[in-house]
């Protein structure tokens, strides 16, 4: 899972954030940082979901492609919901309140409990198959 934190997360969360501060001119006024993190959510929330449970299913679980894609299929409208409910706030806090070097990190410490919530919703699926 780290893979996917530095070749992918952690460059596409570094030029997300430069461009919602150029998009936005670093405005951090209350109003700005709301339309921030709905764009954010609407965007990049969506697919980095999708990725990753791609990226789960084939190189950690080892599956065959239409097991991961049945898989998206039944699993991929809670994880997105459970997103949009736990995200934003973190989206929120990011971009009101940690300056913008320190954004990917921030966000990083967060994925990394959000990655092993997402492991262990997919171990408790397995597990509850078997």
């Amino acid at each position: 899972m780290q893979l996917f934190g530095v070749a992918y997360l952690g460059p596409f969360g570094h030029f997300l954030h430069l461009l919602l501060d150029k998009l936005f001119k670093g405005k951090r006024d209350k109003s700005t940082v709301a339309k921030k993190v709905l764009l954010e959510q609407i965007t990049s929330s969506p697919w980095n979901n999708l990725l990753f449970m791609i990226y789960y299913g084939l190189v950690i679980e080892k599956r065959p492609w239409i097991q991961v894609k049945s898989n998206i299929k039944r699993e991929y409208p809670t994880v997105q919901y459970t997103a949009w409910a736990f995200w934003p706030v973190v989206g929120w806090v990011n971009h009101l309140y940690v300056p913008l070097q320190l954004r990917v990190i921030f966000h990083s410490i967060i994925a990394c409990c959000w990655g092993i919530f997402l492991n262990l919703r997919a171990r408790s699926m397995v597990l509850k198959k078997a």
